[in-house]
């Protein structure tokens, strides 16, 4: 038979050990609800690599075409001697059919076919003469000009004499790269092509579509009149303006298999 000593003494063992269970239940879900709560954005973004998407390089501003002024064009009919039976002509704008009927070529840049003798051939941008190729077909050279070395852009300066530049020689906008090398009918030309390659894949670029805010107005101004001045000259439709947009460009890009003819 228990006093009730005894009993008191097994009522608090008892509560001590359920207070023990109940102890050990409250670690035991916290545990489990710990163990599955979602990660947070923080947790999240410390488990996760990081990548960095790279940004694709501002278009370069051109602050001309390669020629201080229109004024150097020589708006001849001289130059048309070959048009009936070639096509060729002064002034080629950017998307032009290039050769004869059946030529399906289109021209990828800025051709100047008819130069006043002394004319100067100078930067579009700031930059890097990146390469200089020596062309022995022609008498002449291809003078290439980047805004900085690995660009995306590159300006592109075809049948070059009398060269003032040399590869890696860093040029500001309007410095003079040379002369307009003579071509079989005797007249001076250059040309002037801007490329931007994206992964390996080259596409053409209209010069009109990247004119500085600065110079825009004045140099679409003189290409038109100079245009005008070639029809009116020749009394032929050589160029439609309407059909240019903007000024001097029939198309404002091109693959290089548009311009191939493929």
């Amino acid at each position: 038979m228990h006093t009730d000593k005894e009993q008191n003494g097994f009522a608090h063992i008892g509560l001590m050990l359920m207070a023990i269970v109940v102890v050990v239940l409250i670690v035991a879900v916290g545990f489990v609800v710990t163990q599955r709560r979602p990660k947070s954005s923080q947790d999240s973004n410390k488990s996760q690599p990081t990548t960095s998407v790279a940004q694709e390089e501002p278009a370069i501003s051109l602050q001309n075409v390669g020629l201080a002024s229109m004024n150097s064009v020589l708006v001849t009919q001289d130059a048309l001697r070959e048009y009936d039976s070639m096509g060729l002509k002064g002034f080629y704008p950017f998307g032009d059919k290039l050769g004869g009927k059946t030529d399906t070529r289109l021209n990828p840049n800025f051709e100047f076919s008819s130069l006043k003798p002394g004319t100067k051939v100078i930067s579009a941008i700031d930059g890097t003469v990146s390469f200089i190729k020596v062309q022995t077909d022609s008498n002449d050279s291809e003078v290439f000009i980047q805004p900085k070395e690995g660009s995306q852009w590159t300006v592109g300066y075809d049948h070059i004499k009398n060269l003032t530049v040399k590869k890696g020689d860093s040029i500001k906008a309007g410095a003079v790269i040379g002369e307009p090398a003579v071509q079989g009918n005797g007249a001076l030309r250059f040309e002037i092509q801007i490329n931007k390659d994206e992964a390996g894949v080259t596409t053409h670029v209209c010069p009109s579509t990247l004119l500085s805010e600065g110079v825009k107005s004045t140099v679409l101004g003189e290409l038109a009149q100079m245009q005008q001045a070639w029809n009116t000259t020749t009394n032929r439709k050589l160029y439609d303006l309407s059909a240019q947009d903007p000024t001097g460009c029939l198309k404002k890009t091109m693959s290089v298999a548009e311009a191939e003819g493929r």
